[in-house]
């Protein structure tokens, strides 16, 4: 559809009645085209794995994500507060369906504790981004940290999480941990290669303190960018956003010798599609990549509506695993998938 039309749709749909939502948000899944295979021949493998592959990654970014967010449906630190609250439930799932996942986590969440400086700057030797606008974030002005309580977890529990983190590395399955820079900066064009490169040592520094080294980012906003200081840094594979949505395909190989993990689609990227409509693509996009020898990567927030979780995700695990037990599926972290992609080129 045409973006301005699809814009019109958007805005007239927001002002039906709630009847007519439900009635219409059935029929675009009626005739919604579905998942589709979909590859690059650049850097692809030879069009398939020996059993598809689904990769979940979660988006782990507490009140960092949403300081300057132009949703504001909450305030940042009740989002980041609802995503504490909800991380250990979602780790019994995990452990309960023997799943890894690949936790891209913000690296300030590492941190127990952090202080002003001297002159009262939260972080005074990171560079600073400048106010911008870009599709997710309004940054007007002020300074970058200035939301930073500067205190420590139990004062501010939204804004550090190395109790979770711990959680993370203790589990029974073994999830990868990747990058998410270090305050939640996205690499689009408005962020200097000053500020990318500090984002990155700063996370990767916090990381090293729990013994985590990083293969692998997922870009904030999947806004992207800066890519010749990843490999510097040891870091070759990060998630890659598709349009349209609801595709499956392999991981392939940049000319730079950068992995992309394509995304299949965000997990409530269809909020106006009832929870059973929703669970039903998402299971079809399971079984196309088993079909295909294909990959299907899923990715959320640990925030998302803990209604959602029950009715759409944990279903979805238990699917998941119930396709691997057959022996027709493999459940892969974004590093796996890159690896058995890898393998499977000749």
């Amino acid at each position: 559809m045409n973006p301005l039309l699809k814009a019109a749709y958007n805005i007239c749909f927001e002002k039906l009645p709630v009847p007519a939502k439900k009635v219409l948000g059935y029929l675009e899944f009626k005739f919604d085209d579905g998942p589709t295979v979909r590859q690059r021949s650049a850097g692809s493998p030879r069009g398939r794995l020996g059993r598809g592959a689904v990769t979940f990654s979660i988006d782990f970014e507490m009140s960092w994500a949403w300081q300057y967010s132009r949703e504001k449906e909450e305030d940042c630190v009740a989002r980041g507060l609802r995503e504490r609250e909800q991380v250990p439930d979602l780790l019994s799932h995990f452990e309960r369906y023997n799943i890894a996942a690949t936790w891209a986590t913000v690296g300030h969440l590492f941190l127990t504790r952090c202080s002003r400086g001297p002159h009262g700057l939260a972080h005074p030797d990171m560079p600073r981004l400048q106010p911008f606008e870009s599709k997710w974030w309004k940054f007007a002005g002020g300074d970058w940290y200035q939301f930073d309580p500067c205190s420590d977890v139990r004062r501010d529990p939204a804004w550090y999480a190395p109790d979770l983190i711990e959680r993370i590395l203790s589990s029974s399955v073994r999830h990868e941990v990747a990058c998410h820079t270090f305050s939640h900066a996205g690499f689009g064009p408005y962020c200097p290669e000053e500020v990318a490169g500090a984002e990155l040592d700063a996370c990767i520094n916090a990381m090293a303190q729990f013994g985590v080294k990083p293969s692998t980012i997922v870009f904030p906003g999947n806004e992207m960018g800066h890519f010749p200081l990843l490999a510097k840094r040891g870091i070759h594979i990060f998630r890659l956003p598709q349009e349209p949505a609801l595709n499956v395909s392999l991981p392939y190989q940049r000319s730079d010798g950068l992995w992309a993990v394509p995304a299949s689609v965000n997990i409530d990227s269809r909020p106006r599609w009832v929870p059973h409509l929703r669970l039903a693509r998402l299971k079809g996009l399971v079984d196309l990549a088993a079909r295909s020898g294909s990959a299907a990567h899923v990715w959320f927030h640990p925030s998302m509506p803990k209604d959602e979780m029950q009715s759409i995700l944990y279903p979805l695990l238990a699917y998941c695993a119930e396709k691997r037990d057959a022996g027709v599926l493999d459940i892969l972290t974004m590093d796996q998938v890159t690896q058995a992609t890898r393998d499977a080129t000749p």
